[in-house]
């Protein structure tokens, strides 16, 4: 399928050097048409997630910068590996975006929830 979104469109929403973004647009393309294709999502909404998608697929190449230390000269960055789509503001937004579940059920596949539990207990005299 075409991409849905333009490269004008993506800049649009993510501040970046890089000049030719198409391969980022590429890839969004391929996984919402795969993803969510057959869903009842209309045109429009897929169109934003595409963008979205692009950005948090680019920023993953372009790292956004969280913060800045100038005493230091350090930066820290947005979002960690593993997080999936909460890794990053836009990947957030596809979640929203998507009103069938399908982005947010893929992000929290695979988390692992830490449990605690108490397997015994002797009270000292």
């Amino acid at each position: 399928m075409a991409n849905r979104v333009t490269q004008s469109e993506v800049y649009e929403i993510i501040d970046t050097t890089l000049t030719d973004i198409e391969v980022f647009i590429n890839t969004a393309n391929l996984l919402v048409t795969s993803w969510l294709g057959s869903t009842d999502l209309s045109d429009e909404i897929l169109k934003e997630i595409e963008k979205y998608l692009s950005a948090h697929v680019l920023s993953l190449r372009d790292q956004r910068t969280k913060s800045v230390g100038v005493d230091v000269l350090s930066e820290s960055y947005q979002g960690q590996w593993g997080m999936g789509l909460n890794g990053t503001s836009y990947g957030q937004m596809c979640i929203m975006l998507d009103t069938t579940g399908t982005l947010g059920q893929m992000t929290n596949k695979g988390k692992r929830q830490t449990s605690f539990g108490v397997i015994g207990y002797h009270e000292s005299n």
